[in-house]
């Protein structure tokens, strides 16, 4: 039977899709840096979970391959739009520089994401340079010293946004982080909302 429409329909990409439909609600509506820094954490907490939720499924060869893509599109925008927007909304301070800066970072951000789509059939247990959705939490680490401590006055965003993109495409084993890990920072990340709620 032919399909209506094309893609590929199936629950286990629900948790990636929520991801990235807070990153855009982030991106066109939120007008405090407090918000957007939770909005952030939130899509790093869908795409830190999602694979285990998919995993949870019993999926095709088809649908295994559309979420690894799905699942890629999404981070692009949820871990290189949105903080680029963040970053020239509330942090950049230096015209052209910010903007080579960005365009660098969206760069490495898109290189690493393409780097891992055509050797995505391959098993590690450990990332290779640092994965994108560390951005959901130095980027929110980096704000809530900011709008506690006004730390860029010391410390310039654009020194974080610069490491950000360097370790994104710089060639060095990290492990992935385990169950209890993930729960570490699931906890963390509460408590980071709590702050930044305050804030608001």
């Amino acid at each position: 039977m032919k399909k209506i429409f094309l893609g590929v329909y199936h629950p286990s990409v629900l948790l990636t899709y929520l991801g990235l439909s807070i990153s855009l609600y982030g991106i066109f509506f939120s007008k405090s840096l407090a918000f957007s820094l939770i909005l952030l954490i939130l899509a790093g907490l869908c795409d830190t979970f999602d694979g285990m939720v998919a995993n949870a499924f019993q999926r095709n060869d088809l649908e295994k391959a559309f979420g690894v893509q799905i699942d890629s599109l999404s981070d692009l925008i949820s871990f290189g739009v949105f903080p680029v927007q963040i970053y020239f909304q509330y942090f950049a301070k230096f015209g052209i520089f910010s903007f080579l800066l960005s365009v660098v970072y969206l760069l490495t951000v898109v290189t690493r994401l393409a780097y891992f789509n055509v050797s995505a059939g391959e098993k590690r247990e450990y990332f290779t340079g640092l994965a994108v959705t560390y951005a959901s939490f130095f980027i929110p680490l980096y704000g809530l010293f900011s709008v506690y401590f006004s730390i860029e006055k010391i410390l310039p965003g654009e020194l974080l946004y610069a490491l950000l993109a360097f370790f994104f495409v710089f060639n060095f084993r990290m492990k992935k982080p385990s169950l209890k890990i993930r729960i570490g920072l699931l906890l963390l990340a509460v408590l980071f909302v709590i702050l930044l709620v305050r804030k608001l």
